[in-house]
Formats: structure tokens, sequence, C-alpha cells
């Protein structure tokens, strides 16, 4: 039961830091360093003078409803972690040292209760080791390790989807007391009435007073970098603990505006520069294969590519995380009510998987995944992933690809780019936006679309493909400032051939080296944004074009 506990609490205290430290690869190895570093000095202290300890089944008891008492606590603890977080930012271009100073702000809020979760161990130990002691270790150890499996499981599939967080922690709590109260009340009965009895109502006046304030937690993370009343002006409107993460969709004090979070990062917004992308998404392989019949979309989001494609073309898309459904009416005006539509079916599980299982292939396939330094879609931009989706193509299939430049470094993108290439012969890249768009403030590129194929991508006839899109995308692009097909064109920065070599000396990426992951986390945490992929790749495309006028 201690260890079902421990591990319901390891997975509970891990979703609001990951919203405001970042989902990276970075921020669960702090957060699990700090776990077990806690576990190891309780198990380190309570060695030297577990043999002063008289009754060491009532110490038990004391240990777990301290336990219980703390994790109640942190409740309160959580909401202060955006501010901490928001003080140390300015440290964050010496990446090292920023990533030390979090964990040491980790390891502080977790070092109570997870001192007294190591001193646990020791103690059951040698109880049941009183006669044989490599037995009696090895029960306890067992017991300790099926419980953790059990808690963990629990957490993840059970309890943080159907309770959240805060409900998460009580039922832990509660089973840290009843731990408490088996044995106290078998061992030191005096102890359990007044022990108990005060842990008890700690741990519920702690409870019924805690507010894990939702818009607190998102009001730091990615965009610490923003006035906090400014991030403040966005309020959570839904919200919902799944399985592989936390969903959210806040509304801007002017009512119109919304934006899909996860894990504490915008996924998509109905504002005109997320809204442009997904139309994108949707319009350009459209234009290059007009004859498609099916597509496959592998992550819902706001539904707005979905719903825009659904209007054309018989859309499938897989969602691994059914909270977002939830979210995406929300998005009703932009993606078309794209769950009631009967051109469109949803299916929930991982994309990569329902590839595996599947023989069906289509006219285009379309990935919509979180940006590649959050840890949990880095294998959605590997070279495997790439192949099997192009496995599943039908001979004049389209592969879009959406890539956050802004946010990558020149070296990771070439590595992206090299990947990609590899699987896709025919590669034409486009931007979200370009310099002297005339919008209410002046906005970089800051997004590629990258279409790969197996054929020669062509752009014949243009105007007259845009002409014969759907009506509702022609009027979705309109309003985000693409009327006819010479916008579209604009957009257009190089093809596969104009790029050439660019990325001739790059790195692959693959499932076993999945090197986004990590370089672009430290990218995003050092740097934020910069225009560093689109300035190369222009200075590359006039060096060339110089070359060849020579």
């Amino acid at each position: 039961m201690s260890g079902i506990a421990a591990l319901i609490y390891e997975v509970a205290w891990t979703r609001p830091l990951q919203m405001v430290l970042l989902s990276t690869t970075y921020t669960y190895a702090i957060i699990f360093a700090a776990y077990m570093a806690g576990l190891g000095i309780g198990a380190l202290i309570i060695s030297r003078y577990i043999h002063r300890i008289k009754n060491l089944p009532a110490a038990f008891g004391l240990l777990e409803a301290g336990i219980a008492v703390y994790g109640a606590i942190l409740l309160h603890l959580f909401n202060l972690v955006p501010d901490i977080y928001r003080a140390v930012y300015p440290l964050r271009h010496n990446f090292i040292f920023f990533e030390f100073v979090l964990y040491a702000i980790v390891f502080a809020l977790f070092l109570i209760p997870t001192t007294l979760m190591g001193a646990t161990f020791p103690i059951v130990a040698k109880i049941l080791s009183s006669e044989k002691i490599g037995k009696g270790v090895g029960f306890a150890y067992s017991a300790n390790n099926f419980g953790a499996i059990i808690g963990s499981i629990a957490a993840g599939f059970l309890l943080v989807p159907l309770l959240g967080i805060k409900g998460s922690i009580v039922v832990a709590g509660i089973i840290n007391l009843i731990v408490a109260a088996m044995m106290l009340f078998s061992f030191a009965e005096k102890a359990a009435k007044i022990v108990l009895p005060a842990a008890a109502v700690l741990f519920f006046i702690f409870i019924f007073t805690a507010k894990y304030d939702i818009d607190e937690m998102h009001s730091s993370g990615y965009y610490a970098d923003l006035p906090k009343d400014m991030a403040l002006d966005w309020k959570t409107v839904y919200y919902k603990e799944g399985m592989h993460g936390t969903v959210a969709v806040q509304q801007y004090k002017d009512e119109r505006s919304f934006t899909l979070l996860m894990n504490g990062k915008g996924q998509g917004s109905n504002v005109i520069t997320d809204w442009r992308v997904n139309q994108l998404l949707a319009a350009l392989p459209l234009l290059i294969n007009p004859g498609a019949k099916n597509a496959l979309v592998i992550g819902l989001g706001t539904g707005t590519t979905s719903g825009l494609l659904a209007q054309a073309v018989d859309t499938t898309t897989i969602e691994i995380e059914p909270a977002i459904l939830g979210a995406a009416k929300y998005f009703s005006e932009v993606n078309h009510d794209v769950l009631e539509n009967s051109r469109h079916k949803i299916v929930i599980g991982d994309g990569r998987h329902f590839l595996l299982k599947t023989d069906e292939k289509w006219d285009m396939i379309i990935p919509e995944p979180s940006d590649p330094w959050q840890s949990f879609s880095s294998a959605l931009f590997s070279e495997e992933f790439f192949r099997l989706a192009a496995e599943h193509l039908n001979e004049s299939g389209i592969f879009m690809q959406w890539v956050p430049s802004s946010s990558m470094s020149e070296d990771s993108f070439k590595s992206f780019y090299k990947t990609f290439n590899s699987v896709f012969p025919s590669v034409a890249v486009f931007a979200n936006i370009r310099e002297n768009e005339e919008f209410a403030v002046p906005l970089p590129p800051s997004e590629f679309l990258l279409i790969g194929s197996n054929n020669e991508i062509a752009f014949n006839d243009l105007d007259r493909k845009f002409k014969e899109l759907p009506v509702s995308l022609k009027n979705d692009l309109s309003k985000a400032g693409i009327p006819s097909a010479s916008e579209i064109r604009f957009l257009f920065l190089a093809s596969g051939r104009q790029i050439g070599n660019y990325a001739v000396d790059a790195e692959l990426l693959d499932d076993d080296m999945p090197l986004l992951e990590t370089s672009v986390a430290r990218y995003i945490i050092s740097s934020k944004t910069s225009l560093e992929v689109i300035n190369s790749l222009q200075e590359f495309l006039r060096e060339n074009a110089g070359k060849k006028s020579s």
C-alpha cells in the first residue's frame, strides 16, 4: 500500500511541474532525479539511527502519516512554482546552470515527502529481516515494487484521468493514513489515538483549503517571458487531465479568441496565424493532388485541418488523447463541427501503432504532432515514422509535415530536413507567413510546411485548382489573407532541387537517436525563438542562385 501511494504521488506531482517547467526530457530527468535523491537521503538517514528505534512498526506508521500531510501541503506549494519559475527564468541563457537551479527547486519541493518515503523501506526491511536477512529484505523489496507497479498504472490510467491531480493526491493520502492507522493501532495504540486524529485533521484542512489554480499554472512555463497580468488575461474554460497529458482551452478577455493547450503549451487556436497553418495543411495537398479521395490526419488538435479536409475528401483522424475531443467544440467555428461531419472518422489511438496495424492507404497523410521538444512527440519526427507513413501512401500520395522552424536551431532543422528528404525524394517547402504581409503587427516566418512525395511535386494550373477548392476552405483562406493562388505562390520558399545539399552533413533522426527531443528542448529554453533557420535557408538559396547564374 505504501508503494502504491508513492507512485501515485510521483505521477500526480509530475503533471503540474511539467506544465510549468515545460514538458521536456530534461524536466522528466529533473523530477525523477529529485525524487530518487530524496528516497536515498531518507534511507541513508534512517539507517544510521534505526538501531535506536524501539518500536519499528509504530515508526513506520508515523512516517506514513507525515507523508499524507505533506502530500496535501504540496497542493498549496504547487501554486508558488509558476512565480518561482518566472523569477529564475532570466537565467535560462546559461542552460546548464538554469537546469541545475530547476533541479534545486524540485529537490527542495520534494525533499520532505521523499525523505519520509525513503525512510520507510529500511524500517520495513529491518522488521522482516529479524530471522533471515536476505529473505526479509527481498520480500520487502518485491512487495514495494509490486505496489509501485499498481500505483503507476492506477495513477496514469485511472486516477488522474478520472479524478484529476487533486483527487489522485487525496487517494494517495488516504492510503497513507490507512497504513498509518493499521500500524499505530496494532503496535502503539496510545500514540494512535493522538497522532491519527491530528494527522487526519491536518490532511483534510490542507486538502479542502487547497486551490489547484489552473490559470496560475498556465501563467508561467512557456509563457514566462510575458508579463504575468497579460498571461492571466487568458482564462481556462475547459480543463481535463487525460491519460497522456493535461488538456486545456483558454479564452481571451475579448471572448472571441480561444487557444488549445497541451501540458501548458499552446497547440493551436482560432487566432489568424495558427488558423492559417491549419488551413494550409489542408489546402496544399488538395492543390497538388486534386484527385485525392481520402486523407489521414494524425492528431486532432483544434480539429481545423481535419474539418477542412472533410469538406472535400473522406478523412480519418487518429488522436491519442481522448480529452482533446472535449476541447474541439470550442473551435467549431474554424473546424466546421468536424466531429459531426459524416465524412470524418475519429479513431482513438497512437498514430504509429495505427499505421503498423492497418493495410489501408491514403492519398494524403498529415501528421499534426506537438512541438518536437515535447518529450512525447519525438516518435513522429523520425526516419522510421516517415518510412512507415510512406508505405501507406497511394502511388500519387502526398505527405504533409508541419515544422516549428523558429524554435529550432539551424543544425536541428538540417537534421530534420535531411531525414525527411531521405524518405521523400521530392520536397516543397512553404512558410506560414512571408515578409511584408499586412498584419496588425509585423510577423516573421515562424513555421514551415513541408510537402513530401515519391513523385515530382507539380504546381501547374494552380489558379484553376485553387478555384476548385471547397467553398468553405476558400472562404477561410481568404479570411486568413490567402484569397487566391498568387498568395500560395508567395508563401513558397523552395523545392528540394533548389535546397540541394543544404543539409548534406546533418545527422539523421531515428528512434534510437531522437536528437530533436534534446536539442530543440535546449534551444527553446535558452533561446525561445529566433529567425536562425529561415535566415540560413534564405542565405543558402541566395548563394546557390548566385552560383547558378555565374
